[in-house]
């Protein structure tokens, strides 16, 4: 397969940086979109090319998106903005209207599988697969990923201090979770092809549903505490916690609306589980090599 130039945004992050390291190593010319760090600088030292600076810069997307094979696009969480999905569509706007400009003709969208529900956040997912299914000219693929294993990592600091996991989600309600490392690996597939089904919607559910309370087992087995207990806060217990990890109101709500539609059944599930919605990655295996290093490292 030819070397392209590709342009990854959120390039720091957990699927943006594995994105990178992926695309690299099938030998691509790959530009990491991402505001200044030493992340961004490891990036730069492995071989990318980096170009710094805010996505709601038009002028500064366009130009790095011009002359682009392709893309892909999602916007960094802001999980201190004041309000979540105003910045979120703000953003999304920006990367469309560059996409456009610079005359970009292949992209994948990170959307989610909130994009079929009403409640949270999913409109926010679903206008930007629409604005950009919308674009003359463009060739875009969407992935709808699940919950994040790596949104498990939050749990460290719970454990280190009070000795047992929690949140306010049912212990039993059971959650399709993926790693990011198979969102990212299915980001480099579509985009190492020189062309894929265009407005294709792609379901990444893991390699099958987990409790809470099962996760807790699987991650206390991992860390050498087989007896790590689950504990389900209330809704205002976990919502004094978040916001005193320096989350916005705005995101914390937008948290605890995900969670009260899971405990009371109110989700819509996406489509029904099949072999290429399913992921190789099993929670067993991301607490090897992703939750106990982190756990180790943690103070």
């Amino acid at each position: 397969m030819a070397s392209q130039h590709l342009v990854i945004t959120g390039a720091t992050g957990h699927i943006g940086s594995q994105l990178v390291h992926a695309l690299l190593a099938q030998g691509h010319r790959v530009t990491a979109v991402a505001r200044p760090s030493q992340r961004l600088d490891a990036l730069t030292q492995a071989g990318a090319q980096a170009a710094a600076g805010d996505l709601l810069d038009g002028d500064f997307l366009t130009r790095t998106l011009r002359g682009a094979d392709a893309a892909f696009l999602m916007v960094p969480p802001d999980v201190k903005a004041a309000d979540v999905l105003a910045h979120h569509e703000e953003v999304n706007v920006s990367l469309a209207q560059a996409v456009q400009a610079a005359g970009l003709r292949r992209a994948v969208n990170l959307s989610s599988v909130l994009s079929d529900q009403s409640a949270s956040n999913g409109p926010a997912f679903r206008r930007q697969e629409e604005r950009l299914n919308g674009l003359a000219g463009l060739q875009v693929a969407h992935l709808r990923p699940a919950y994040f294993m790596d949104n498990l990592l939050a749990q460290i600091n719970l454990i280190k201090r009070m000795g047992s996991a929690g949140s306010a989600t049912r212990p039993g309600v059971r959650l399709p979770m993926v790693a990011t490392k198979d969102i990212a690996t299915k980001a480099a597939e579509l985009l190492g092809a020189d062309s894929f089904e265009n407005h294709s919607a792609h379901y990444l559910l893991g390699p099958r549903d987990y409790s809470m309370q099962e996760a807790t087992a699987i991650l206390g087995q991992a860390i050498g505490q087989p007896e790590l207990r689950y504990v389900q806060f209330s809704y205002d217990q976990a919502r004094q916690g978040l916001l005193q990890t320096g989350m916005s109101e705005s995101m914390v709500n937008l948290m605890e609306g995900m969670v009260r539609a899971g405990n009371e059944n109110r989700e819509v599930k996406p489509s029904v589980r099949t072999p290429a919605s399913t992921t190789p990655t099993t929670l067993e295996e991301f607490a090897q090599t992703m939750f106990v290093p982190a756990f180790q490292q943690a103070n």
